[in-house]
């Protein structure tokens, strides 16, 4: 039971308690005061606030797909009058809203994203119109910048969704057209006193889950549109940093997020990154003696990937010196994944065979399934030790490709395996009804 719903329940005991004689009304009203007002959202409301999202959604495509279908049988004069329909009737919905539903998060999510997808719409039809030239991303960059303040207006999470992809997306097409997206921090910024002020009003609430999942989306699509790579191997840092660092913020700050998007982005970053570096050809043409040059490169713009490999590094610093205070060994294994790629790029570039980094890697990757697996026994959680499970048999999968093992061998380990498996489960299910039996 989550800190919200557990208050939530102490609160609807509180009538019960008193008529008991066990609480007075002054120890009831100090309880209240220490731990704040609690609301909790019914499914009701939830499923409401989702279908106004979409509803609003919908509507908007729709204008657009009817306005784009008779386009071309329209003179100029009409089309730039129903350009600007869709505009004004979502600005019209948007003013309602905010004088006479304030309140709801329905009305304001959904009259949102209507007036965002307007604010697109417009754009496209008078830039066609007036054959207006420009490029997608200059395109994606006005709408961002005309749709961004709805988020503050409306206090619209829905909208800041859809501006984090805006801006993602923007990078892309930015990274695609040879220039640089250095642009993005400034833009993703924006988005901060947002995100902050809906974690602190309810760390557990939904908005909070949206907002976690789509940083945890975007954040490492955005650094690999937005790295210059003029320096051959420094991704490895930034990216080793960047999920080691989601890792141990949902492990730290955002643990008690439900469906934590942090800890399993997290998780499955470190674990990943941790596989593909055990391979011979990461480890090759890396550091200073590589340099790239040419007219496709931004010299001058290596400061900003040795930026980015400091703040991921500074992140899980910061971050590390709360969870190996609680002693949590996940978060410390963790850890060495930036430590060794830090490590692993600095002997690169002094031409350090590669064999040696192969080596430290698959170490490292059976020594943090193996803890993750140690983990999940102490505290008889079956899906933490089913991950470090996972890892483990991953990585021996890996291995078995690149060994000349014959199909016969290859079958009885995979055989092994999946043994194994069963066999922890089985454990682990016993484990819990022996533990359920003892308590009742």
């Amino acid at each position: 039971m989550s800190r919200r719903k557990a208050i939530a329940w102490l609160y609807g005991e509180f009538a019960e308690l008193n008529a008991a004689g066990i609480l007075s009304v002054e120890i009831i009203e100090q309880l209240r005061a220490h731990y704040g007002p609690v609301s909790i959202r019914s499914k009701r409301s939830t499923a409401l606030l989702l279908f106004s999202i979409l509803g609003a959604a919908s509507i908007g495509l729709g204008i657009i797909l009817l306005l784009a279908h008779n386009w071309n049988t329209l003179g100029r004069p009409i089309r730039t009058v129903l350009s600007f329909m869709p505009l004004m009737a979502g600005q019209a919905l948007v003013w309602w809203t905010l004088l006479c539903r304030s309140r709801s998060t329905p009305w304001r999510e959904g009259s949102g994203v209507f007036l965002a997808l307007a604010v697109g719409a417009c754009i496209s039809l008078i830039s066609q119109t007036y054959h207006i030239k420009g490029d997608m991303s200059t395109f994606l960059l006005t709408w961002i910048i005309l749709g961004g303040p709805l988020v503050y207006v409306l206090n619209a999470t829905a909208v800041a969704l859809f501006y984090l992809a805006g801006i993602t997306c923007w990078a892309a097409a930015v990274q695609f057209e040879h220039s640089q997206a250095l642009l993005f921090w400034p833009l993703a910024a924006f988005l901060a006193p947002h995100i902050w002020q809906a974690f602190k009003n309810n760390p557990e609430g939904p908005r909070v889950q949206l907002l976690s999942w789509g940083l945890c989306v975007a954040l490492p699509f955005a650094t690999g549109f937005v790295l210059e790579r003029t320096m051959p191997g420094l991704w490895l840092v930034v990216y080793s940093g960047l999920f080691c660092t989601l890792l141990l913020a949902g492990r730290g700050p955002f643990r008690a997020v439900r469906l934590n998007a942090f800890h399993l982005a997290g998780f499955l970053g470190v674990a990943v990154m941790t596989l593909i570096l055990t391979y011979d050809g990461v480890w090759r043409d890396i550091g200073w003696n590589h340099y790239r040059h040419g007219a496709g490169y931004h010299a001058w713009l290596i400061w900003q990937d040795y930026a980015m490999a400091l703040a991921s590094l500074a992140g899980v610093i910061i971050l590390a010196v709360q969870t190996v205070r609680r002693k949590d060994w996940l978060a410390a294994a963790a850890i060495g994944l930036p430590a060794l790629a830090v490590l692993g790029f600095t002997a690169s570039a002094q031409d350090v065979p590669a064999g040696i980094m192969v080596g430290a890697f698959n170490l490292y990757a059976l020594i943090l399934g193996a803890v993750i697996v140690v983990m999940g026994l102490q505290r008889d959680e079956l899906i933490t030790v089913n991950a470090g499970m996972a890892l483990i048999s991953m990585l021996i999968i890996l291995r078995f490709f690149d060994a000349d093992l014959t199909f016969t061998i290859r079958g009885l380990l995979f055989i092994v395996l999946g043994i194994g498996f069963l066999c922890a489960n089985v454990a682990m299910v016993r484990r819990a009804a022996t533990r359920k039996e003892a308590e009742s």
